[in-house]
């Protein structure tokens, strides 16, 4: 009869544990459904957390090598921030980017890519002011920290490069290009470096026998959207990621949303622009610049978290 008590305590302690953790279990999968079912903000896209592997065995060195890395769900800006949007930013808070403070930007000068004084987000990559038409176009000639300062004026942030490149090659779809696994052919999906560009900057690598009709940038939303439906994650501007950079940090980063947040003065460049060269138009493609640093084809596009 006692054992019997005990038998049944030890039953009923066991079960309880059993349904506990099943709770547990339950309430984490009904959590992770509302966040890939919330509804996004204005001008943003669901990303649904996943596992994909990021980097390429064939690329750079600094892709490599090729780690599991698992994102939470976000949100992300479906284009690039644009003129008229910075502008907004500009007006209200009378914020003064880097390019204004440290002597310009670098532009195509019609010989050479030189650094001007005078130049910022206001003018175009051959240094001619913006015109009111062109107010869709993504602002560019901003350092890091000026794309940081917007996103948190507007209650975002810039997104990590971990969450940059699951959301450029569609999650766990796993894609090579935002546009799929097919090289540049024959459909217009970008804006590269290509026949209209070359005939500005001869001496640039291009796709022959593409173009995308623009010389620099384009509007936003002009090509076709990924997966995602995120437009320009390959052409247009480099976007700025939240990451510093550092060549070897995928030796080492974690599996679980990463995010090197060592100091190095270099952040991480994603997504190419419009001189983006032939074969270096791959989702996985890592660059950098110092963090004041400011150039004709660096815009940036915000991420923010589900609250």
């Amino acid at each position: 009869m006692v054992l019997s008590k005990a038998v049944n305590k030890y039953g009923e302690a066991k079960l309880r544990k059993l349904f506990i953790a099943a709770l547990l279990i339950v309430t984490a999968m009904l959590l992770r459904l509302d966040a890939q079912t919330s509804q996004a903000p204005p001008g943003m896209v669901l990303i649904p957390g996943g596992t994909f592997a990021m980097g390429n065995a064939d690329g750079q060195d600094m892709e490599k090598p090729v780690h599991e890395v698992e994102v939470d769900a976000f949100y992300m800006d479906s284009h690039e921030v644009t003129l008229e949007e910075f502008g907004q930013f500009v007006d209200r808070t009378n914020y003064v980017t880097d390019a204004e403070k440290n002597d310009g930007s670098i532009i195509w000068t019609g010989d050479t890519w030189e650094k001007t004084e005078g130049i910022n987000w206001r003018f175009d990559a051959a240094g001619n002011p913006h015109t009111e038409e062109e107010k869709n176009q993504p602002v560019t000639h901003l350092s890091w920290n000026d794309a940081n300062a917007y996103a948190k004026w507007v209650g975002k942030r810039l997104p990590t490069e971990a969450e940059w490149e699951y959301a450029a090659r569609g999650g766990e779809k796993g894609y090579k290009f935002a546009w799929g696994n097919e090289p540049l052919g024959v459909d217009v999906v970008a804006n590269v470096s290509d026949e209209n560009f070359v005939k500005v900057v001869t001496t640039w690598p291009y796709t022959e026998g593409y173009d995308d009709g623009f010389t620099f940038g384009a509007p936003v939303g002009s090509f076709p959207p990924n997966s995602f439906g995120l437009y320009d994650m390959s052409g247009n501007a480099w976007e700025w990621c939240a990451d510093y950079f550092d060549a070897e940090y995928y030796s080492r980063s974690p599996e679980n949303n990463p995010k090197n947040e060592e100091p190095t003065g270099r952040r991480v460049m994603r997504g190419n622009s419009w001189d983006g060269r032939p074969g270096l138009m791959r989702a996985s493609r890592r660059t950098s610049d110092l963090q004041g640093n400011s150039y004709a084809d660096t815009g940036f596009r915000c991420a923010k978290d589900i609250e």
